[in-house]
């Protein structure tokens, strides 16, 4: 994840080849977040994707432990999603 934007209860994740960079992946654009969004889905998370942004629009009436499930659900996601672009070779920056 290489920037986060936060407005109220809605955010977005830019993912990134490189974190300090910022530089995309060299995989076609929305390919990573992709793959995000399907471990998603597989995770019981509905994200959705915008090239390789992911955009976080939870329901405005939330529970603290809901919060606190959507994040642990985010990140075993994330974590998921950059195994198997490890795995797959998907992980190179853009030149």
């Amino acid at each position: 994840v290489g920037e986060t934007k936060i407005v109220g209860m809605m955010g977005s994740l830019a993912l990134t080849a490189d974190k300090a960079s910022r530089k995309p992946f060299a995989a076609e654009a929305g390919t990573i977040g992709y793959l995000v969004r399907e471990r998603c889905f597989a995770n019981n998370l509905v994200m959705r994707h915008v090239g390789d942004r992911m955009i976080i629009a939870p329901p405005l009436v939330m529970q603290k432990s809901d919060i606190d499930l959507l994040f642990e659900r985010a990140v075993k996601s994330l974590d998921q999603a950059h195994a198997a672009a490890r795995d797959q070779g998907l992980l190179k920056t853009a030149e």
